[in-house]
């Protein structure tokens, strides 16, 4: 469950004929705050370097995660698409309308483009715009005077798709919560979520069903009879019938098979295996192809498919996701000696000899540099990454892990120091964290994702794999747990071993940075009193058990500011290594009890009046609370027969440039658009 440029590069291959960037200081990175977000461009340092081929490979792989892009809008709501060709529309076609609305629904759509829909990803609440319905009517009328194809044939059709969105989009108390995973009385996780995983089921419904489709289908109840919705393209000599997003992966398929057109013989082998997947939906074609990939180290690489269950309150169905990326061979170092050395740090885990992993295979662990990312890999983006999720694979085969370092280090740039000068409490923490942050921040990703998510193994009592146990809180338990193996492993002597100078000052670093995100995670969550995001759940977790268990971390007020300091190290490293014991066990067991009591008492209930203060903290000094990233646009090079023999970057520097360009190759409703094709 989270950076040199030649004067001239318009002759080069592989490269944009956008303006040229004189050197690494005149780069621009923050392109604007979209409400909280911090809009920021990332780099693809090295694709120049690669040869024609693969630039042409990595062309084709962007383009299959773009044609699966509007599967997430329609994954995070029913009505996603809808709302996403109304407000595209509006903004294509804005002749005639009002300056201020304008602007109003153009900051919104900048939003529903961020987090693919409606709902904030961290809070998991909808947000609401700040114009009206009426003058959305007016607005959208505008537009479809001006030409805008809403996919309606008339004003009335159109106040009918109007009428049908009033309720989604304006009233707060609708399906308030993306992913409810503590539903209010009279509901439950299902029926209090408004993501589209499930449709008019209950829990108890949705538990009666023996599911063929977990990861790739949603649960549906219609004429009293509850099924599954299988996403999947349906193979070519009809044997497989097709089902729901048929038409999407159809196209991921098309430019997949171009990808393996150009790839190596192996690399083609492995996304014909994700072809398969995609043509049948069936579980054996999906570990086919995940075994394949875990094991594959290709130059450029794609992750692509139904992957991480966050958006399920059940933690079972996958969103779709894709990220492009190439090696940066400079900076892989780091996580090939944690890959090299995972036995090593598996045997040193606190927990007991029978949730040991032993022969241990390395995973396969990089630094990679993204080209592009789309659905639920980007705008908002990961900085580090470990698949497989499947834990069987996980035990057999073992992972591969990424750390995303130029988008990382965009965020860096764009960020600045704003949030460690306001909320360190004194001077020696923020000289620490300005002299250690970025470093000890690479370490806490690279050892999370390679030590963290891939260590352990579960009970031979367990049938199955422990997500099915532990539900809707597997997914805060698995983040929790890899942060504690990383803060655990900090203090291990093979990081001096390694070569990592000054470990004691990293240690101390990732440790404040911990205290700290207990605090500026509620920046995120502007209302209410309970926490949803996975990954905050487990910080939350992780920072109120060790402050109420051990007293290593202490609430510290300095002139009426509060702040969440560390006090004693040693025992926060001990305090750590228990709570990771607790958290091994309770995955190698799964004691879905125990981890619900665990969440319930220390990872869901925030202080509303530590929130209010961070709030009015973090606004003052306007502080984004994520990046929202965006990619270049990957374009092919043709030859004068019309071959494409290579591809090129083009930064835009603009959100909507890049967003548009992926709905008019992936939909069909923009003016002049067409399907994209190669």
């Amino acid at each position: 469950m989270p950076q040199p440029f030649p004067t001239d590069l318009s002759s080069q291959p592989g490269v944009s004929n956008a303006a040229p960037v004189d050197s690494l200081a005149e780069r621009r990175y923050l392109i604007e705050q979209a409400g909280s977000f911090a809009v920021t461009q990332f780099y693809a340092d090295g694709f120049d370097r690669l040869t024609p081929r693969e630039r042409l490979l990595a062309y084709h792989l962007a383009e299959a995660g773009i044609a699966g892009d509007p599967i997430y809008y329609d994954q995070i709501a029913p009505y996603g698409l809808e709302l996403k060709q109304l407000l595209e529309g509006i903004w294509t076609h804005p002749e005639g309308i009002d300056a201020d609305a304008l602007e109003k629904i153009r900051s919104y759509t900048k939003q529903v483009w961020i987090q693919h829909g409606n709902y904030n990803q961290d809070s998991s609440r909808k947000f609401l715009p700040e114009f009206t319905s009426a003058e959305l009517r007016s607005v959208a009328h505008c537009a479809f005077k001006n030409g805008a194809n809403f996919g309606v044939n008339s004003g009335a059709q159109l106040d009918t798709l109007l009428a049908r969105l009033e309720k989604p989009v304006f009233d707060a108390n609708y399906k308030t919560f993306l992913t409810s995973k503590t539903p209010p009385p009279g509901q439950d996780v299902l029926t209090a979520s408004g993501n589209n995983l499930y449709e008019n089921v209950t829990r108890e419904e949705a538990g009666k069903i023996t599911e063929q489709y977990a990861l790739n289908s949603r649960i549906v109840k219609r004429d009293s009879q509850v099924f599954e919705e299988v996403w999947r393209a349906g193979t070519p000599d009809g044997k497989v019938p097709p089902g729901r997003y048929a038409e999407y992966i159809r196209r991921i398929n098309a430019h997949l098979e171009q990808a393996a057109a150009v790839a190596e013989p192996s690399q083609a082998a492995d996304l014909r295996k994700l072809i398969r997947y995609y043509q049948t939906g069936e579980k054996s074609d999906w570990y086919a192809y995940c075994i394949a990939w875990a094991k594959s180290a290709p130059t450029v690489d794609a992750i692509n498919g139904f992957i991480e269950v966050y958006l399920d309150p059940l933690g079972a169905k996958g969103a779709f996701e894709s990220v492009v990326s190439f090696v940066d061979t400079d900076q892989t170092k780091l996580m090939h000696a944690f890959a090299d050395n995972a036995q090593y740090f598996e045997n040193r885990a606190p927990w007991i000899d029978a949730y040991k992993k032993q022969n241990v295979q390395p995973p396969v662990a990089n630094v990679i540099t993204v080209v592009s990312e789309a659905g639920e890999g980007g705008p908002i983006s990961a900085a580090g990454i470990n698949l497989p999720n499947e834990q069987d694979i996980r035990q057999q085969v073992g992972t591969k892990s990424v750390l995303l370092f130029n988008v990382s280090a965009a965020f860096a740039q764009a960020t600045g120091e704003k949030s460690l000068r306001e909320f360190s409490s004194t001077e020696e923490e923020i000289e620490r964290g300005r002299q250690y942050y970025s470093e000890s921040r690479k370490l806490m990703v690279a050892m999370h994702e390679v030590l963290g998510h891939g260590s352990g193994k579960v009970s031979d009592n367990l049938a199955g794999d422990p997500r099915i146990y532990l539900k809707e809180y597997y997914s805060t338990l698995e983040e929790a747990r890899a942060d504690l193996v990383a803060l655990w492993d900090f203090a291990d002597p093979k990081l001096t071993e390694l070569g990592i100078a000054d470990q004691q000052e990293l240690l101390r670093a990732a440790y404040d940075a911990e205290a700290r995100a207990g605090l500026t995670l509620l920046y995120r969550y502007p209302h209410g009193e309970q926490i949803e995001e996975d990954h905050d759940r487990g910080t939350q977790m992780i920072v109120h058990y060790l402050m109420e268990n051990f007293g290593c971390i202490a609430p510290v007020m300095k002139d009426g500011k509060i702040y969440l300091r560390v006090v004693d190290y040693e025992k926060m490293h001990a305090g750590a290594g228990i709570l990771l014991v607790e958290m091994m066990r309770i995955k190698a067991e799964g004691d879905y009890d125990a981890i619900r009591n665990l969440v319930s008492t220390y990872g869901v209930k925030l202080n509303p009046q530590w929130r209010d203060q961070v709030q009015e903290r973090a606004k003052r000094i306007n502080l984004p609370t994520r990046g929202a990233f965006v990619s270049p646009i990957v374009e092919p090079i043709r030859d004068a027969t019309g071959k494409l023999v290579d591809a090129r970057l083009r930064y835009t520097f603009d959100l909507a440039e890049v967003m548009l360009d992926y709905s008019r190759k992936s939909l069909a409703y923009l003016a002049g658009s067409t399907l994209s094709e190669s």
